[in-house]
């Protein structure tokens, strides 16, 4: 089937819709031996590997926990670096570099700009920044984590559709990321600003994080919601702890202020751990 017939199919289908029902079945505590076979072919298919898994197969109740597993102690290694920027995912790196003024590239020849992918005041700190694509596979941990210590200021949710992110579609569909449903947590350090933009996919679309009730897909009514909060009330987090989950897979891209970071040699296509550094944090602004 050509690529292109593919990306009109997922354009026309009722993303949302098939995304929540599935997302219900995953939910569903199946018959023990039914959803063994099902996790076991899964892990075959996508060669998930296995042995980094906490718990052992035969123990999860339902298809979620088994996608949001936790991994063994050791497993991940946070750079000790207090000045390092680490990856806040088990991913593949698909674009990196500067944010061009407004905008930021998706592929080759294809961008969007900041102010869509984040549609709040905030955006303007990250003109002419820097920007990191980071793609999880179906086989990749699922847990979101910080990529420095900072401070949580807030967050916003953004409704929208749930394209999946496999790549023709990324280089078939302009905007793609700023198009799906998505949180984005903003972080804030005496560095500068970071924003975590946790983006949607079809199959799922589900995601939480870990200082909100803020869930993305729960339901056909849906809005857009930002929460700030106060100075004296912000959550610190360190880095490394955990801030959100894909209840399934997709993508984080990092925006971070002009001069903020310097990346280290990376690559397009080069796969990261949570935890490894990604960059250096440049200079420092007051909170």
């Amino acid at each position: 089937m050509k690529k292109s017939f593919l990306v009109f199919i997922f354009v026309i289908i009722p993303k949302g819709f098939l995304s929540r029902i599935f997302g219900r079945f995953t939910r569903l505590a199946l018959p023990r031996k039914f959803l063994k076979v099902i996790i076991r072919k899964y892990c075959a298919f996508y060669k998930v590997n296995t042995e980094e898994m906490e718990a052992p197969l035969d123990s999860f109740r339902t298809l979620d926990s088994f996608f949001t597993r936790h991994l063994k102690k050791g497993v991940h290694v946070i750079d000790p670096d207090q000045y390092s920027v680490v990856s806040p995912v088990d991913a593949r790196v698909d674009q990196f570099g500067e944010i061009t003024g407004t905008r930021i590239l998706q592929a080759k020849n294809i961008d969007y700009l900041v102010s869509d992918l984040i549609p709040a005041q905030l955006h303007h700190a990250f003109l002419d920044g820097a920007f990191i694509t980071l793609y999880l596979s179906p086989s990749d941990y699922h847990r979101i984590h910080s990529p420095m210590n900072a401070f949580i200021t807030g967050g916003v949710h953004v409704p929208g559709k749930l394209f999946p992110v496999m790549e023709y579609m990324v280089n078939g569909i302009s905007g793609l990321f700023s198009k799906n449903e998505r949180i984005i947590t903003y972080l804030s350090s005496d560095s500068g600003v970071c924003a975590v933009c946790k983006i949607g996919a079809m199959n799922v679309g589900r995601i939480s994080v870990s200082y909100s009730d803020i869930v993305t897909n729960k339901n056909m009514f849906r809005r857009k919601r930002e929460i700030m909060f106060p100075k004296e009330f912000r959550p610190h987090i360190h880095k490394g702890d955990e801030l959100g989950i894909f209840h399934l897979g997709s993508t984080v891209i990092l925006l971070f202020q002009k001069d903020m970071v310097t990346f280290e040699r990376l690559r397009e296509g080069q796969r990261v751990r949570m935890g490894q550094k990604i960059g250096v944090l440049n200079r420092k602004n007051s909170r």
